[in-house]
């Protein structure tokens, strides 16, 4: 498994990627706009979950310390 650090830095390229991408797909009718503002908030939330996790371990080893 990769670490936290990696696959924060994973989902931010994805997010940044999604938000490159999506505009050009709607304004093509590949996908609406609704469906891309969900799945860029889906990402960020994924995002949000392992900074979250980041921050819980990172607290937890400082305790140790």
């Amino acid at each position: 498994m990769r670490s936290l650090s990696e696959q924060i830095s994973s989902v931010k390229r994805e997010i940044n990627m999604r938000e490159g991408v999506y505009p050009r797909w709607v304004s093509q009718n590949k996908m609406n706009q609704a469906k891309a503002d969900y799945e860029i908030e889906c990402m960020k939330s994924v995002l949000r979950t392992l900074e979250i996790r980041l921050e819980e371990d990172n607290a937890q080893i400082t305790m140790q310390l």
